[in-house]
């Protein structure tokens, strides 16, 4: 005889097989796109180069540049510094490598995991070495395998996560070799062609390097020579800063915390966080480079659609701060999923445990960095929090998905932190999750799926309720503002109960003080319960597969509570 903890495993394992194949089926009719470089940019032709600028001009939507830190092409920019000055000073000196510039292919989640370890390596799911045209690294299709490359910089030396990866290009950075250490500093420096130390092997060995390969633009103080023919560099070593803000619909112009922004010039990445004003900086990088504000922290990534990073590109400047104010489209909507994530990874979360940790060991396993898609839709299937439909997709499919682009701030803020309180619940107790979502959906029990379901929405509702009220309410102060204002259902609490059986206000009416039926009517839940906290409602998870099994946990750890006589009121509001 099969018994039901048998039976279960079998019809989840026929589901989970069934599913998978379905998704698999369903990839080959996913564009078959180039899955290195998108649509096969053009290559820079080195011909056109000339000692003049050379406008970049290209047809299609991408264009790979001429690198100008090959090791190559630095030797040949020395060898021309040799020739120009046969009396050359500097003996000590020899191109050498210092870093490879490689392009990883993750074949599953797990090693796009390794990669996401070490929060120093920075790495772009697009070429680094690539010019693309307006739009376009926002508008690209995902690959028919859907796992993207990734791209980046590192020293020599430096401990690589096992993962297969191609040398794109072997690297000297000159603004990185300590050799240079002590070069002088000043705001523009003359290509005379005479190299008499070290400051001038520096600037001589970077201007032939980018003009060799038609960037010299880049480094020019001045489009045009001066009086004397010569053109001088900007030679600064600048800390790029600024301040980053969000025009939330609900409350105003207010920072954003937490968010990675990065100044990228060619290989060398410099990162700031945001601080709680919305302020940053990086570190230091010479001549000009990009702001990019990448959406991503250790533990999570916002993903633009489903598959690629969500980021912002900023201006690309030389010594100039960035301040900006996001404000609609998919910046604003990557910017708020992103401010929910980092409030409960890394703000108050009322003493909660973390929704999955990323390179954490688990009793279930290894969790690797949740994957939070970021979809154009506010209509059809909801969003969603889902470990099983990452895992039978090898990664596929990110864990979360949110589908509230264009609904109000507080919305997409709220729903983020309520999928990731299903993430919290399926680590908190990974077995009994899996059964609650498993009868949530597949009893054929219409009790059952009521019974499984409540506790599976209500739970995450009540955390919604908290963490959105203490953002909009407590730090910004809106003394009369309530989850959702304009759905005027006051914190999930002014509803009948004959409108909602499932997303109900039960657990978060444990920690409240208000009786909607004393306020609103007979029609509404009664509520004499008060006086729990959020983390002793989350403690009695552990265990719990239903609503009501749920409601007899929270009873047998808290027996001295003032209020738990009432609890079985408040739970039977809502009938199976």
């Amino acid at each position: 005889m099969i018994n039901k903890k048998t039976n279960k495993q079998a019809v989840r394992s026929l589901l989970l097989t069934a599913v998978c194949s379905l998704f698999l089926a369903g990839t080959s009719l996913l564009v078959n796109s180039c899955k290195d470089e998108f649509l096969n940019p053009e290559l820079e032709n080195e011909e056109n180069f000339t000692s003049s600028m050379t406008a970049r001009i290209f047809s299609g939507d991408s264009l790979i540049l001429q690198n100008p830190y090959s090791v190559t092409n630095m030797e040949d920019a020395l060898q021309k510094i040799k020739d120009e000055n046969p009396d050359f000073p500097i003996r000590d000196f020899a191109i050498q490598e210092t870093h490879r510039y490689l392009k990883f292919k993750p074949n599953t989640e797990e090693e796009v995991g390794l990669l996401k370890q070490d929060s120093t390596i920075h790495y772009f799911d697009y070429r680094m070495d690539c010019e693309y045209a307006e739009g376009f690294l926002e508008s690209r299709l995902p690959d028919a395998d859907s796992i993207s490359v990734y791209y980046t910089a590192v020293p020599i030396g430096k401990a690589l996560p096992n993962v297969d990866y191609e040398v794109l290009s072997h690297l000297y950075i000159p603004e990185q070799d300590a050799y240079f250490d002590a070069v002088e500093n000043m705001e523009s420096y003359p290509i005379t062609n005479v190299v008499d130390n070290t400051t001038d092997l520096f600037y001589h060995l970077l201007y032939n390097a980018f003009a060799q390969t038609g960037n010299e633009e880049e480094l020019l103080a001045e489009p045009e020579p001066n009086a004397r023919g010569l053109f001088s560099i900007f030679a600064t070593k600048w800390y790029p800063s600024g301040n980053i803000k969000v025009n939330d619909d609900v409350a105003g112009v207010k920072p954003v915390t937490g968010a990675q922004v990065l100044m990228r010039q060619w290989f060398t990445v410099r990162q700031g966080i945001t601080d709680g004003n919305g302020n940053f900086s990086t570190g230091d990088v010479r001549g000009k480079a990009r702001y990019v504000i990448q959406w991503e922290r250790h533990n999570y990534s916002v993903r633009d659609g489903s598959f690629f990073q969500a980021e912002t590109h900023g201006p690309n400047v030389k010594q100039q701060s960035w301040h900006t104010t996001i404000n609609g489209g998919k910046d604003e909507y990557h910017s708020l999923i992103h401010q929910a994530a980092h409030d409960f990874y890394y703000g108050n979360r009322f003493a909660l445990i973390s929704p999955p940790i990323n390179n954490h060991f688990y009793n279930f396993g290894k969790q690797t960095q949740i994957k939070i898609a970021g979809r154009l839709s506010n209509s059809g299937p909801t969003s969603s929090y889902s470990h099983l439909r990452s895992e039978i997709t090898f990664g596929l499919s990110a864990q979360v998905h949110i589908k509230d682009y264009g609904k109000p701030s507080d919305q997409v803020y709220g729903t983020t932190i309520h999928e990731l309180s299903h993430a919290l619940h399926s680590v908190k107790d990974r077995s009994s999750y899996n059964d609650i979502v498993q009868d949530s959906f597949l009893s054929g029990n219409t009790q059952v799926r009521k019974r499984n379901r409540r506790l599976l929405e209500s739970w995450p509702t009540a955390v919604e309720i908290l963490m959105t009220l203490e953002r909009y309410k407590v730090r910004y102060n809106i003394t009369n503002y309530s989850v959702y204002s304009n759905y005027q259902i006051i914190n999930y609490q002014k509803r009948k109960i004959s409108e909602e059986n499932l997303y109900t206000s039960g657990i978060y009416d444990m920690t409240d003080e208000i009786d909607q039926r004393r306020i609103y009517g007979s029609e509404y839940p009664i509520d004499q319960v008060k006086g729990y906290t959020i983390k002793e409602l989350e403690n009695a998870l552990s265990g719990a597969r239903y609503w009501n099994d749920y409601r007899d946990k929270v009873k047998a750890m808290y027996p001295n509570k003032p209020t738990r006589p009432f609890i079985d009121e408040l739970f039977a509001n809502w009938q199976d």
